[in-house]
């Protein structure tokens, strides 16, 4: 069986919740070997959703497959003389832990490159340790509001609100992936081992700001930091006569063929929405116009006409419409896999496909400390040590 591009890299993931588990979950789908550290009590996303065994919830399931997990007590001395070896032979360490409280049981990369040089240790913070904000907590929530986020919601809800996902986590969680790949790659030219932090404010910033930088691009400003498309109230999936459909005519020929598909083409003639900037300008009143029409057709019209004049227009896919979405059947998006002890399970697929290099080993998501004899074994504990430490409560298995 083929292997993924990351085959033969070993990551240790000290993380919980969402954050840093779907960056290690997006390594492991391209081959990386994840090794899952967890607490006595396990990641509190065990417990989150439905389940069929306790400390196996649906969305510990999703973000954890392809990962071993141990249990391991990393205040005790022992235990951390577990992850001490381990660091000898692994790629990565990663985690969500507060930096004050990495140096305080001493897992910091300035204790992991005294037993391997090669180490990139990768902290996921809330701030960056530069400002005033460093070592505070924080949540999906609360970075959605303190970088922006929530409030460039308000054109749509008339107030701040938080997206209806995890945001801030997920966008740090894929940054953070990107920041491993890079520092095994200037490994591979320096033989070095890399620390790097990776924040959740700064990052939401700039993901933010990627569009709504907008005037302040400019010193000084030359309009407000808003992009107006984007932030239009009338910018929204528009009412059809039996559902909603997403439209979005750009460019000066489609916004043509859309008004000439409606009989009245000569709305271009007006100054007001003759170009792309001027548009721009009038972005509230234009789709205004396009959410009136779009109400006379029902969606199948729509979506048939538009199609013809290669005009951007999609269905809006309600929760449960998405696994019967068309495409993604065809493209056996959504894969089943029996689990030993949770039954048969529906997972999506990693979406990025390496051609003649592609990985279709998938592990399940494991229980709490399935696999810490397994890894101690590796690093050469006797079962006798290993039942000491169960004993001691340094370890489950």
């Amino acid at each position: 069986m083929n292997k993924g591009p990351l085959d033969g890299i070993r990551i240790i993931d000290a993380s919980s919740i969402l954050m840093v588990p779907y960056c290690t979950r997006l390594l492991a789908d391209m081959g990386a070997e994840i090794i899952k550290v967890e607490t006595l009590n396990g990641d509190n996303t065990r417990y989150i959703g439905p389940s069929v065994n306790k400390g196996m919830a649906a969305v510990f399931l999703n973000i954890n497959r392809n990962k071993k997990s141990i249990c391991v007590d990393l205040k005790s001395p022992e235990g951390r003389l577990i992850l001490y070896k381990l660091i000898k032979k692994s790629d990565v360490f990663v985690s969500n832990i507060r930096k004050a409280a990495l140096k305080k049981i001493k897992l910091t990369h300035s204790d992991f490159e005294k037993l391997n040089p090669k180490i990139i240790t990768a902290n996921a913070v809330g701030f960056s340790s530069d400002g005033p904000y460093a070592g505070l907590p924080a949540f999906d929530d609360t970075i959605q509001a303190i970088s922006g986020m929530a409030a460039y919601q308000a054109a749509y809800s008339n107030q701040p609100s938080y997206t209806s996902g995890a945001t801030a986590d997920k966008v740090t969680g894929i940054m953070l992936g990107m920041s491993i790949l890079g520092a095994l790659f200037k490994r591979e030219k320096s033989r070095k081992g890399i620390e790097l932090e990776v924040p959740m404010m700064e990052t939401m910033v700039d993901f933010t700001l990627v569009e709504h930088l907008y005037g302040f691009n400019f010193v000084p400003p030359k309009a407000p930091p808003i992009y107006p498309r984007q932030s239009s109230p009338n910018r929204r999936p528009y009412k059809t006569k039996d559902g909603y459909v997403a439209v979005l005519p750009y460019s000066d020929e489609q916004w043509i063929r859309f008004f000439k598909l409606v009989g009245k083409e000569n709305i271009l003639n007006d100054d007001r929405f003759s170009s792309l900037k001027s548009r721009n300008e009038n972005i509230d009143l234009l789709y205004h116009m396009l959410s009136e029409e779009l109400k006379k057709q029902n969606t199948n019209y729509w979506l048939n006409a538009l199609k013809e004049s290669d005009i951007p227009a999609a269905k809006v896919n309600f929760a449960e419409d998405i696994f019967e979405d068309t495409h993604l059947k065809q493209t056996s998006f959504f894969a089943e896999m029996d689990h030993p002890t949770e039954g048969k399970l529906l997972y999506p697929k990693f979406p990025v496909k390496f051609y003649k290099n592609d990985n279709n080993e998938t592990l399940h998501a494991p229980n709490l400390g399935e696999n810490t004899k397994e890894v101690l074994i590796d690093l050469g504990y006797s079962d006798f040590e290993i039942e000491t430490l169960v004993s001691k409560k340094i370890i489950k298995i």
